[in-house]
Formats: structure tokens, sequence, C-alpha cells
């Protein structure tokens, strides 16, 4: 839980130690150089088998259940690392910023721009500067294909021994001992190679991540205050090892040519006072037990978690109505709401910002859930429709389409919203037998075959 000293109790970092490490070594480790080199330069891995990699490793990360999928905190996340990328002209990959579900204090970029930051370093990153320093680092490590390139340059490094560490590291997820032994045994063979390597990339990685915070308006003071509250906890027995700096070497002089750089590119610093907010939610979703102290709204959530719905309500009612056009306060007080059964004020409450922000995805699936459970399904169905126009990539949406089908007793529809989950969640063999049901099935129109063998199709090129 959050401390002043130490944010999140690190309960499973035994467990994941290798697993984030060791893939957070594998995106920084490239030959030196003493230029800095143009981002968006390519090694001898193209984009898109670098891509396949990455996604192949995120995937089992999802999986095991390591990645915070809350939509509230996946969004700010990428817009934050979004934000950062608006300063890269003619960029080549899509990236993917994700939280991991562990305490430890780290950050890892996987190849092809799956950029990993750990609850734990939320934590500690006290604004969001600090935290946008991080990820500027790490989309740095991708541009510059530092990664990449340590399979290019280091001749103890190859495919397979990639593949070893990879495998010890989704085997930490579940055993660290047994992930740790075939991890860094995969990496021993390299390491001396790597060493040599790392405190120049770190350099190079700093400087380009400064110029995107500057780029995009972030005070880029916040990665030399996030080197300073690095360093105090690198003397703290309470935490023992940091694994952020042993993947991410600090010495002296990197804190010192960051801070000359940043005095050199200032950037706007402007301030986004939901970055508080947005902490006090992530320890809401990521605890049991929540501390009695802080800001209000972080008490106010703790009432919630401990099932103290009234008291809970006047303070979130208060926040609301002081601010009502904040996210974080709409979508806390609505959930409360819907505690206390009061459903009808919970669906004003989605309504009512639905206008500010029309299709808004996040308030028009909390409505659209409120709904479906509320046995109104017309009126989730219009919502469900919608979304799966805007939001065609959304496991949740057909997720809930087949709910609201199955109860308007409408199989066919049922089947295909079944289908495309199946799809996107990384199983077509169950959508193609889904198809063919549909496909067979003389309750289908026409167009609705013609659809399911299409679709049909398209899986099995």
């Amino acid at each position: 839980m959050f401390r002043r000293q130490q944010p999140f109790r690190i309960a499973s970092r035994c467990a994941r130690l290798a697993l984030l490490g060791v893939l957070s070594l594998l995106a920084c480790i490239v030959a030196a150089s003493s230029d800095l080199p143009s981002l968006g330069e390519n090694s001898a891995f193209n984009i898109e088998r670098e891509t396949r990699l990455g996604r192949s490793v995120y995937d089992r990360l999802l999986d095991s259940g390591l990645v915070e999928t809350d939509p509230l905190l996946d969004r700010y996340i990428n817009d934050l690392g979004y934000r950062l990328l608006a300063g890269i002209d003619n960029r080549a990959r899509e990236y993917r910023f994700f939280i991991v579900r562990d305490d430890s204090v780290n950050a890892f970029a996987l190849p092809g721009g799956f950029i990993g930051v750990n609850r734990g370093l939320i934590g500690y990153a006290q604004t969001q500067h600090q935290l946008a320093s991080v990820m500027a680092h790490e989309i740095a490590h991708v541009e510059l294909t530092h990664g990449m390139d340590m399979l290019d340059k280091a001749s103890t490094v190859n495919t397979g021994a990639l593949m070893t560490l990879l495998a010890g590291l989704l085997l930490s997820s579940v055993d660290s001992q047994v992930g740790s032994a075939v991890a860094f045994g995969g990496a021993a063979g390299a390491q001396q190679t790597m060493v040599n390597f790392t405190r120049e990339n770190e350099y190079e990685a700093d400087r380009v991540g400064i110029q995107l915070m500057s780029d995009a308006n972030f005070d880029t003071n916040g990665m030399v205050e996030f080197f300073s509250i690095m360093t105090q906890l690198s003397g703290s027995s309470e935490l023992g090892d940091i694994e952020y700096l042993r993947t991410h070497p600090l010495g002296s002089n990197r804190v010192a040519e960051a801070t000359a750089r940043v005095h050199n590119h200032p950037g706007g610093g402007d301030q986004v006072e939901n970055y508080p907010l947005f902490k006090d939610y992530l320890l809401y979703v990521s605890s049991d037990h929540l501390p009695q102290r802080g800001s209000d709204y972080l008490r106010a959530l703790a009432l919630m978690k401990s099932g103290n719905h009234p008291q809970a309500d006047r303070m979130l009612e208060k926040l609301y109505r002081e601010n009502d056009e904040n996210i974080w306060y709409c979508v806390a007080y609505a959930e409360n709401l819907e505690q206390m059964r009061r459903i009808e004020d919970a669906e004003q409450v989605y309504r009512r910002l639905l206008k500010i922000f029309p299709g808004d995805y996040i308030l028009s699936m909390r409505l659209l859930s409120l709904l479906n459970r509320s046995g109104r399904y017309q009126q989730a169905l219009q919502i469900g429709r919608r979304l799966e126009i805007d939001y065609p990539e959304s496991q949740r949406v057909y997720f809930e389409l087949s709910s609201i089908y199955g109860s308007l007793n409408q199989p066919v529809p049922k089947m295909m919203a079944e289908a495309e989950f199946h799809q996107l969640t990384g199983n077509p063999r169950q959508s193609i037998r889904l198809y063919d049901q549909v496909i067979a099935s003389d309750q289908a129109d026409p167009t609705t075959v013609s659809i399911a063998r299409e679709k049909r199709l398209l899986l099995l090129e």
C-alpha cells in the first residue's frame, strides 16, 4: 500500500523479479556510439518481426494476469505515452503502454514498442513529469533500436538465446526460481558483452527522452527529480536492491549530463491535476486494504473498499459536485451509487457526463454494463451497437453484446458477437466453429450468412 517511503507493499517481488528485470535488460543493450543516432533507424530485424516478438511476449504477460486491464488506468498511461510520441516524425511503430501488476520498482521496453511500467515505480513517481521521464526513456530505447541492435552486434547473442531468455521470463510469472534459472542461464553467454554497452545506451536514451519530454511540454526536470528518488532508494535497507537501477545503471556522470541537458531543454511543465487521482485509483484497484488517510478521493475510495458506502457517498458526491466534469470523480461516485442500489442515480451521472464527452468509451461501457445488469436490454443494445462501430477491437464490447443478445433470445447475433470476442482473445478455432453454426442455422438471414462465411475465410488464411 502507499506509504511516504514505500508506495506499495512488495509482496510479489520475488515471484516476478526475473520476468521484469530481464525484459528490461533485453530492451536497453546495444553497441556504444558517441553521437546521438537518428530516431526511427531500423536494425536488421525488420519492424514487422520486431512487433511480432514484442506482441508475443505482451500477450503472454496479459494471459498471465500481469497486465493491469482497468480501462481508466489503461487510458491514462496510454494518453501519457502518446503525448510523448507526438514529437517523433514518421513513426513506424504502433506503441502499447501498460501497467504491470508488480510492486518492484521497474520499467521496460519490449521490441516493437510495448512499454511496461510497474505499479511499484508509479508509486514512487511523485508527478506526471517524473513518470513521463521514465516512459520517454523507454520510448527512446525502442526508437534507437537498442534491444534489437543488441542481437545484431553482440555475436554471443542469437535468436535461440533470446528465446531462452523469454522462456525464462514467462516461467518466472509462475515459478520465480525455475524462471530465473532459465532466463539468467540464457543470458550468461552474452552478459559481458552487454555490460560494455549499457552505460552509453542509457546516456543516449536520456538525451532523446529529454527532447521528447520538451517537445510534449512536460517539465524535463522530472527526469532529474526521478534520478534523485532512485538514488535515495538505492540506499534504503527497506527496499534493498532496486531492479530499475540494475537494468538502468545510474551514475554521477549520467545525472550530471541529464541535469545539463535539462537546463537547455526546460519544457513547459504544464500541470495536470489528474495524476494524483490516477495514483489513488491505481491503489484502489490494486490493494485489498487502503489507508484511511491521504486525499479526500483516496479516503472515499478506502471507504468504498471497506463497504462503508453511505459515508463514501457523502465524500464522493461533494467531490463530484465541485468538479462534475472530472471522469475520476464521476466513475467512483457512480460506482458507489451502484453498490448502494441507486441505479437510476448512477445512470444519470453517466448520461450527464456523456453529454459533455459524447461517445467516451469508458463512460459508454459503464452505462452499457449498468443497463445490461438492470435488465434494460434494448437500451443497452443501442449503446453496444454504437460501440461496436467505434471500437471494433474491443473485447469487452463483444462480451457485453453476447450477453445482451442471449438475454433477448437472439441466438444468431449472439454467436456472431461470441465469434468476434474469441477472435480478439486469440481463439480463432472457436470463432470458426461459431461461424459454422451461424452458416448452418436456419435462423440466419442471407446477409449474416455471407458475413460469417467471409470472416471464416479470413481466419483460415
